[in-house]
């Protein structure tokens, strides 16, 4: 009993400790301009300390576990503190955005109110740094939170049916006809072997679908738990807190239908959480240590390649906090898609020079061929993550599974 106890507190301690941060975040911020940074030494030591408290434990049966989501948000609440508590002067009386001095004269703290909770929580869990919800002129309708929760609950429930029904599914089969043979590092190319058609290693249809499914999993699993946890947190904020109105909580995920290029896999679909935070580094350090001209070219494309550096070192940070290792191939990953995407508006630039002017131009606007273009948009996205997926995942499973293996000749 009390060993089961202890493991209980183990696995919770992480939880607990940031959510001690986010109370002491949200307390220091009822408090002046002057005092917040006060806060910030104890509140990034109970933040790091949730961070070391993570124990890296890959016997869960995948190699995304839930310690990885937890390390990353960790980080990057690290990050986002000096800004809410030093260089942003937060204001939580409705109608004023900046607070540069106290409520009043001689008062160097706010009386907490349920308003002042609410806009506390909203600075504090907003790291897409979405604008401020105005205040509501009347409160939301039993009737339109009941369509809010039953959509939210919807949403996920269909994300889920379809993971449990053909994902995990799809995964079964594939585990139980792979060996750890399939991941070796000479199984991470593709092209070279697909064209030198070695008769004594030849690509097999297992090892074609295989690849294929490595390369979707990543993002469907990102899709599946990050969307679980912010309807969780919606219906908290929204439906049981009634802090928030529906508006306040936009989808983290655009439509898959606009990833027709690397670029619109990035900034139409893929999730917003980490990239402000990381933009706002980035730009500091480009205009203030670079001494980098704010909106010039050389400064967007600076900043664009800080921004694919930061989320490769925390992915690389999380990895060997976990236990994953490989976090070199985290970092390759993500510098990859800066040269890739520059690749593609460089191309995309070139092209259209090239048929300015010309009959092409026009024909290029027909709804026909640009549905053409947008197909064949798809492919070069799936073949990009074809070819670069397993160099970045297959020595982490390959990793894992030898961890596996050793687990279980041990019992």
């Amino acid at each position: 009993m009390v060993s089961s106890i202890l493991l209980s507190y183990e696995f919770l301690k992480p939880t607990i400790l940031f959510a001690a941060a986010t109370f002491l975040t949200a307390l220091a911020l009822h408090f002046s301009p002057k005092l917040r940074p006060l806060f910030l030494p104890p509140t990034w030591f109970l933040t790091f300390w949730s961070f070391a408290s993570i124990k890296g434990k890959t016997t869960s049966g995948s190699l995304i576990g839930l310690e990885s989501y937890t390390a990353i948000t960790c980080i990057i609440y690290m990050l986002i503190l000096p800004r809410i508590l030093c260089f942003k002067s937060h204001s939580l009386l409705p109608g004023i955005e900046d607070e540069s001095k106290p409520r009043r004269s001689g008062s160097s703290a706010l009386a907490p109110t349920r308003s002042s909770i609410s806009a506390s929580c909203w600075i504090w869990n907003n790291p897409r740094h979405l604008p401020c919800p105005r205040p509501r002129s009347r409160s939301v309708s039993w009737s339109e939170l009941l369509r809010y929760a039953l959509f939210r609950i919807s949403r996920v429930g269909t994300i889920i049916l379809i993971d449990r029904l053909l994902v995990q599914t799809l995964c079964e089969h594939i585990t139980a006809t792979s060996t750890i043979l399939d991941f070796t590092p000479d199984q991470e190319p593709i092209l070279r072997r697909l064209l030198e058609r070695d008769e004594d290693d030849p690509v097999s249809r297992h090892q074609l679908l295989l690849r294929a499914f490595i390369c979707v999993s990543w993002i469907w699993t990102n899709v599946l738990v990050l969307e679980s946890y912010h309807a969780l947190l919606s219906l908290l904020f929204v439906v049981v807190l009634r802090f928030d109105g529906p508006a306040d909580w936009p989808p983290l995920f655009g439509s898959p239908a606009e990833a027709w290029t690397v670029r619109r896999f990035w900034g139409r679909f893929w999730h917003r959480i980490a990239s402000p935070t990381f933009r706002v580094y980035a730009e500091a350090f480009s205009q203030h240590i670079l001494k980098l001209e704010p909106g010039s070219a050389v400064e967007k494309v600076v900043v664009a390649f800080e921004i694919f550096l930061s989320s490769g070192l925390i992915h690389a940070v999380t990895a060997w906090k976990v236990g994953q290792g490989e976090g070199r191939r985290d970092l390759l990953f993500f510098c990859a898609y800066y040269f890739v995407i520059g690749g593609e508006i460089l191309a995309s630039k070139l092209f259209g020079n090239l048929v300015k002017g010309t009959r092409y131009e026009v024909l290029l606007k027909d709804s026909r061929v640009c549905a053409v273009g947008k197909a064949l948009g798809f492919v070069w996205v799936f073949a990009w993550f074809f070819w670069s997926t397993p160099r970045w995942l297959y020595p982490k499973i390959l990793r894992w599974s030898l961890k596996q293996a050793i687990l279980r000749s041990r019992v």
